[in-house]
């Protein structure tokens, strides 16, 4: 009996991290996302990664071509909702 509540407890626990580990972004992340898609639409295309979106790819596609081609760089735009949206996610928004 106390090895099937282990059990029991140990799966609810593992359903919750797996529930808030792929909740649906905050409003406020999802225009920073939005945002980081439009703002960074010139980089994503010069990195090959044009069809990918925030959420889907596009900041590891973004950050291994930058890792590759050191002389790539962010413009103002992009660079700023970046940082936005790394503040956001610090905060917790």
């Amino acid at each position: 009996m106390k090895n099937q509540l282990k059990i029991v407890s140990a799966a609810m626990v593992a359903l919750g991290f797996y529930t808030a580990a792929f909740a649906a972004p905050s409003a406020q992340m999802a225009a920073d996302n939005s945002n980081i898609n439009t703002a960074c639409a010139t980089e994503a295309k010069t990195a090959g990664c044009a069809g990918e979106v925030v959420g889907k790819g596009l900041l590891k596609c973004l950050g291994t071509y930058k890792k590759a081609n050191k002389s790539f760089k962010y413009s103002p735009a992009c660079k700023t909702a970046l940082q936005q949206h790394r503040s956001d996610k610090k905060a917790g928004k």
